[in-house]
């Protein structure tokens, strides 16, 4: 307990834009199951209720404000929401962003194809000459987000996504496993579909605004902190397992 009071206290010295002494705000995607979206009015998620458990541990209110992914890093990076809840790792990004140390969740990135299918994929260059489905706005990692030559299909979110794949309209998708497989699972389709290839993992971290100075620095170290207490008790586990079995 006087752990969480000394980190209260700084709280209130020390806080970030969009947020008060007793409240944070942090960008959220409304569409990207199981780890964030909107159901029923409500954000809900692995990331979301992983979040809420944070925020109650620490004493501090938490408002999540929905907004498409480009939005939320302008956003963050103007120092209008106090962060955002996930996001992959990289150096641009992080120029205007305290990453904490902590992942919230481990992105699994995959190339998914229709059962049946003939296609052989061990890596990107057997893609090309082949429609492959993307999300619009998402990052999927520098390799394949810079690559040349690749015919991609923008969707507007996951659910179009697997529906264009299982219907034959792009040969591939390319995207993050559990969402992927979550929303197969939403619309009966996951027997219709396998993975192909697995492309890497990376981390997903919570992060927050530099626009205020340091005091987005004490968030992501006092977030750290309790990460590392859920993790070793195994609740993120278990909020996971409600998701996804």
């Amino acid at each position: 307990m006087r752990k969480y009071f000394i980190i209260l206290i700084m709280f209130a010295v020390l806080l970030p834009a969009g947020a008060s002494a007793d409240e944070i705000t942090l960008a959220v995607l409304g569409d990207f199951p199981p780890f964030q979206w909107v159901d029923g009015g409500k954000v809900t998620g692995i990331d979301a209720d992983i979040m809420r458990e944070v925020c109650r541990r620490l004493g501090i209110g938490l408002k999540f404000q929905v907004m498409p992914w480009k939005s939320a890093l302008k956003s963050a990076d103007d120092g209008n929401v106090s962060g955002l809840v996930a996001a992959l790792y990289n150096e641009k990004r992080a120029e205007y962003l305290y990453y904490t140390k902590e992942n919230v969740h481990i992105q699994k990135n995959i190339i998914m194809i229709r059962k049946g299918n003939s296609i052989k994929i061990k890596g990107f260059d057997d893609l090309r000459n082949k429609k492959t489905g993307v999300v619009r706005d998402f990052s999927y990692g520098p390799e394949f987000d810079n690559i040349r030559g690749l015919d991609k299909e923008i969707c507007g979110d996951q659910k179009e996504l697997v529906r264009m794949l299982a219907a034959g309209r792009v040969d591939a998708a390319m995207g993050s496993e559990m969402p992927l497989m979550f929303n197969a699972r939403q619309l009966g389709l996951q027997n219709e579909l396998e993975v192909a290839y697995v492309v890497t993992e990376y981390s997903a971290y919570t992060v927050f605004s530099k626009a205020p100075g340091k005091e987005g620095e004490l968030l992501a170290r006092k977030f750290d902190t309790v990460l590392r207490e859920i993790k070793k008790e195994g609740l993120d586990r278990k909020i996971i397992d409600k998701y996804i079995k």
